[in-house]
């Protein structure tokens, strides 16, 4: 492992008719050939690129640029550190 990094999901359900929010804390992790987060395993080779957005709101948005598209996470915090021990990777 090179880096480790927070991403969240949101949940949302309701309850006695109230609606409620559920945060769940995961995890990015970079290695020397693969990003592997909780459901899914990119080998570096497949990944072109990482980028992100930030927003007003509590949430980011981190982008991972793949052969098989682009997939979202949303994150807290700047992903600055990851994004160039990727690039250094590549």
């Amino acid at each position: 492992m090179l880096y480790r990094h927070p991403y969240y999901c949101v949940t949302r359900s309701i309850k006695d008719g109230q609606q409620l929010y559920e945060e769940e804390e995961l995890y990015l992790i970079l290695s020397e050939d693969k990003i592997t987060t909780n459901s899914n395993v990119f080998m570096l080779e497949h990944v072109f690129d990482l980028s992100y957005r930030k927003t007003a709101e509590l949430y980011g948005f981190l982008y991972l640029h793949t052969n098989k598209g682009v997939f979202s996470f949303n994150v807290k915090h700047a992903p600055d550190e990851l994004i160039r021990t990727f690039r250094s990777l590549k």
